[in-house]
């Protein structure tokens, strides 16, 4: 009886090897497989999705809305020297685009500005007597962001509407709306801006640094605070080369 119990116990234990074996055997099949290069890598569908959404612009007499209404040296080295982004940035943009793309109903359009440079832009949504943007934001603004002003006034130039509407989101869904009329003197400003940016990339001149809250978070931080040993190039010191190509009429007054 015990010897027929001791070889009952024997087999189990070669039944519990085997089983061991063949999971063991399992897992590192599985581990072998999962390093196998994949037929399409997520991180290069992250890449391609995010330069459909941030096209570049290798046209130096087309400026976007954009550039004019932003950091005019961000645009410059996104054109000249882009930065690599990392895949949390893009796929912050990504998710924000995704997100305000069911509210959306694009238009595409361009604005003379003179000097056959002209203002490219797509308006987010544009209805038959009105142009709406949708932004995100931390906290819901009291007042909306220069550079929003900018860019929805320019689209109303650009539509011809008399006014729009800036609406913003928190993380919450909550949301806060600012209605714009069209002004000539804010267009005046955006266009001045394009002609500058336009001026530097031609002239391959990086543009003076504008701090701002936004530097925390760009990906030229380290280019604008930590310039390098040329400091004809970077930094403050960019603000004398743009004087190079005034006029020497002017410089005079």
């Amino acid at each position: 009886m015990q010897r027929r119990q001791l070889q009952g116990n024997v087999q189990k234990e070669k039944i519990s090897e085997k089983l061991r074996d063949k999971i063991k055997e399992g897992i590192e099949n599985y581990r072998s497989a999962s390093d196998a290069p994949a037929k399409v890598d997520v991180y290069d569908v992250i890449e391609e999705i995010f330069s459909v959404l941030n096209p570049s612009l290798g046209d130096e007499t087309k400026i976007s809305i954009d550039e004019a209404s932003g950091c005019l040296r961000a645009a410059y080295l996104d054109r000249k020297e882009p930065a690599e982004r990392t895949h949390k940035q893009m796929i912050s943009a990504i998710m924000e685009k995704g997100t305000f793309s069911v509210l959306e109903k694009p238009m595409d359009g361009e604005l003379d500005a003179g000097s056959n440079i002209k203002l490219v832009g797509r308006a987010d949504r544009v209805e038959d007597d009105v142009v709406m943007i949708f932004r995100s934001a931390t906290e819901l603004p009291e007042m909306p962001y220069a550079e929003h002003f900018m860019q929805l006034n320019t689209y109303l130039h650009m539509f011809n509407k008399d006014e729009g509407v800036i609406i913003y989101f928190d993380k919450e869904g909550n949301e806060i709306e600012f209605i714009v009329p069209k002004s000539e003197k804010l267009l005046s400003e955006t266009i001045r801006r394009a002609r500058i940016l336009n001026t530097l990339l031609k002239n391959s001149i990086v543009p003076a640094l504008e701090p701002s809250s936004r530097c925390i978070s760009c990906p030229y931080n380290e280019k604008c605070y930590y310039p390098s040993e040329d400091k004809q190039k970077w930094g403050f010191w960019a603000r004398g080369k743009w004087r190079e190509l005034k006029p020497k009429s002017m410089l005079d007054l």
